[in-house]
């Protein structure tokens, strides 16, 4: 798909050693308002942070193949309105549709992600053009999964670039949306 959403102006937030040695660890990001988001990348995987297209924070999570790629961004939601399904297809309608037309479902098939902390709402894109092809041009990805994870106040966005979705790779990096992109408190002074 040729209109596939990139992420300028990353800097590596991991130290060479800890990737080296594949542990995990958990990364501490500040987003809008001071607040403070936790991710735990999948071993073998590093953590970027960057600024997306509308200036906002933004962290990008990719194996050092390049293989599975991650991009997350941030939206103010101080109402809560999208911590219900409907508001978060609604909003996954208006930030996806542009991958529709050109995928082989020609639609949204709308999964719950069921997190432990807030809710969330993903959906799996194949690239039509790319079906059947052994070899794929560098930075195209047969599959997208799109999504989002709603806690009170807000709404992370995120876009997951894979060629195979039943690896131990896709699941562990599900798995990281799921259970460990959380928002930690900031201690009261």
């Amino acid at each position: 798909m040729s209109q596939w959403f990139r992420l300028a102006c990353f800097c590596v937030l991991s130290s060479a050693a800890i990737e080296a040695a594949g542990l995990v660890r958990d990364e501490n990001v500040v987003i809008f308002g001071g607040r403070r988001v936790s991710v735990t990348p999948p071993a073998g995987f590093s953590l970027t942070t960057g600024r997306d297209e509308a200036g906002e924070m933004a962290l990008k999570v990719s194996d050092i193949g390049g293989r599975h790629s991650v991009e997350i961004s941030f939206l103010p939601d101080a109402e809560g309105k999208h911590r219900g399904s409907r508001a978060r297809r609604e909003l996954m309608n208006e930030l996806f549709k542009v991958y529709v037309a050109s995928s082989k479902e020609k639609g949204m098939q709308f999964e719950e992600l069921e997190p432990r902390i807030g809710a969330g709402t993903y959906c799996v894109f194949t690239d039509a053009a790319l079906i059947g092809r052994t070899e794929l041009p560098p930075g195209d990805y047969l599959h997208l999964t799109a999504g989002l994870k709603a806690w009170p106040g807000v709404v992370a966005v995120f876009r997951f670039f894979t060629d195979e979705i039943n690896s131990s790779e896709y699941h562990a990096v599900m798995k990281m949306l799921r259970e460990s992109l959380v928002e930690r408190p900031v201690p009261l002074r």
